[in-house]
């Protein structure tokens, strides 16, 4: 296998000459965590780890780091399938110190798609499937607070964000199989020898096929072989590895933390009535029992339909759920659904965990394997079955396959246990990004809190930008937004501009005979300087004579 490029130098090759960027990454090892799928009826939870990475983005002014962005993904391992969850994002809207050309590309966008990318490349591994998954909704700041009060932060509105999303995950999917020795144009990198096809999905509730199409990206819709990758008003839910399309529903729909999908599936599994332990129905089911299935909602198109009328997602406000599914080459044509692999074959592997000592500079996936200690992870969601003890087969804490992790991989990161790292997330929601000074002090305090913590006082890596002829992007000028997943506000500059369809005034020809028709406008374009009064031509108003 090629030897993977580290994010250091994947970062430098994407982002604009010259320009100094200061990145942390925080880790967590893999830990138990509760099962994101509810278990089939008559079977137990799946095995399943979750581990954390956090991104920190700072910048230099004044001799002073200033942090401008962070990101944070959880990834949940199972035997079937890697999910990568996109938690959240945001940004304080210092960016613009950089004082980078208005065509630039947005470094935080860049970063975003580059960080993504590479955590897929490390975690992809031959057989399994892998997806990325964020909820966009607008909102005016997650990770740091009172970066709202900096006039420099232009939070992005619900449309604007969904599209920017859809922006940073485009450069992520492959634009096909190339050679497995072909450097990777936009990264430098050596592509794996194991190639993979990927698919994206967005679904906006309330929006029709026509509306959710108009969040790809332009290039996309103008290139139909870009535009076959791009489902809209569509989801994967049922076409992920180990999940069998006959499964109930509910067992298809993942729970993540502060996910309003979650929500809405712990509220219909209220509906759920098990029978008494003792009762005969439990082994001999009447005819037309749907075992684990809702009575209000019969299929995932009715919970889609449903989920528009959600409060989050009916509030004058669009959302946006998006998905990314790669899926390896030798997976293609097997269908592996959990519902069709029996049981016993399920529960031969022993857990499988990668514990790291605090405070270790180690590459992620590396480690021996030993017993994990008691899950304290701080983002777990609820326990999908959380509530329903009736149900043997799902309060069963049993597992079903223990998920294998990559192997390791040159992703230089800090590795802190859970309790410390949750402990760092509430130093961050703790301190204030109101204006410069504030900012500066806070962000100092959270880079040697984390250093202290890890016993490491000099921890990150500065990222120089080799990128040259960068005034071609998006126009957004590198300014910080609010962009989010889950919500989770962060983001690029809401610049009007490039692609502004522009509304032409009324001209006038010579002889004034189009005005005069209503036949025509003979317009010309605002931009062309030609703007004046429209004077009608000599005679064209004509007085209506009195009728007596």
């Amino acid at each position: 296998m090629a030897e993977h490029s580290s994010l250091k130098t994947k970062l430098a090759a994407s982002l604009p000459k010259n320009h100094h960027f200061i990145i942390h990454h925080l880790a967590t090892p893999p830990t138990s965590s509760p099962a994101i799928y509810s278990a089939p009826p008559g079977e137990r939870p799946e095995k399943t780890t979750c581990e954390s990475h956090f991104l920190s983005v700072a910048i230099h002014h004044n001799d002073r780091q200033i942090q401008v962005f962070a990101l944070e993904i959880l990834i949940y391992d199972t035997h079937h399938l890697t999910t990568l969850f996109v938690s959240k994002a945001d940004s304080t809207g210092y960016v613009h110190l950089l004082n980078l050309p208005k065509a630039t590309p947005s470094p935080l966008k860049t970063i975003s798609s580059i960080f993504i990318a590479h955590l897929i490349e490390h975690h992809q591994q031959k057989g399994r499937q892998l997806v990325v998954s964020l909820f966009a909704r607008a909102q005016d700041q997650y990770l740091f607070p009172g970066s709202i009060e900096n006039s420099g932060k232009h939070v992005l509105d619900d449309r604007g964000l969904i599209k920017w999303w859809c922006r940073v995950l485009e450069p992520v999917l492959p634009t096909g199989n190339p050679d497995p020795q072909s450097p990777d144009s936009s990264h430098g990198r050596k592509k794996k020898t194991t190639t993979s096809t990927a698919k994206a999905y967005l679904r906006v509730p309330s929006c029709d096929l026509h509306e959710t199409r108009s969040f790809f990206p332009p290039h996309v819709r103008r290139t139909p072989s870009l535009l076959a990758k791009w489902h809209p008003n569509r989801d994967p839910l049922r076409d992920l590895a180990g999940r069998s399309p006959t499964l109930p529903e509910r067992c298809l729909i993942p729970r993540f933390p502060d996910d309003p999908k979650s929500r809405f599936v712990e509220e219909l599994d209220e509906e759920l009535t098990e029978p008494p332990p003792d009762s005969q129905t439990q082994k001999s089911p009447s005819k037309g029992k749907r075992p684990g299935r809702w009575k209000s909602v019969r299929s995932l198109e009715q919970f889609w339909e449903l989920m528009a009328f959600r409060q989050e997602c009916s509030s004058g406000r669009l959302v946006g759920f998006l998905w990314a599914v790669f899926t390896p080459s030798d997976m293609e044509d097997q269908g592996s659904g959990i519902g069709q692999v029996p049981f016993t074959e399920r529960v031969k592997r022993k857990p499988h965990l990668k514990t790291d000592s605090a405070g270790t500079l180690a590459p992620i996936g590396g480690g021996a394997p030993s017993t994990p200690p008691p899950a304290e992870h701080p983002m777990d969601p609820p326990h999908p079955d959380a509530g329903h003890q009736g149900s043997s087969s799902e309060t069963n804490a049993c597992t079903l396959e223990a998920p294998t992790h990559p192997p390791p991989a040159k992703t230089l990161a800090l590795v802190l246990p859970a309790k410390h790292y949750a402990r760092i997330n509430r130093l961050l929601l703790s301190l204030d990004y109101a204006n410069l000074d504030i900012a500066a002090e806070s962000s100092k305090r959270w880079i040697e809190d984390v250093g202290m913590c890890a016993g490491k006082e000099d921890w990150g890596f500065e990222v120089v930008g080799e990128k040259e002829n960068v005034g071609t992007g998006d126009g957004d000028g590198g300014e910080a937004a609010n962009i989010g997943a889950e919500g989770k506000g962060v983001g690029e500059a809401n610049v009007l501009g490039m692609g502004l369809v522009r509304k032409k005034k009324r001209g006038v020809e010579d002889d004034g005979a189009s005005l005069a028709a209503g036949t025509g406008t003979g317009s010309k374009d605002v931009e062309d300087g030609s703007g004046g009064v429209n004077v009608l031509a000599t005679g064209l108003l004509r007085k209506k004579p009195k009728v007596k």
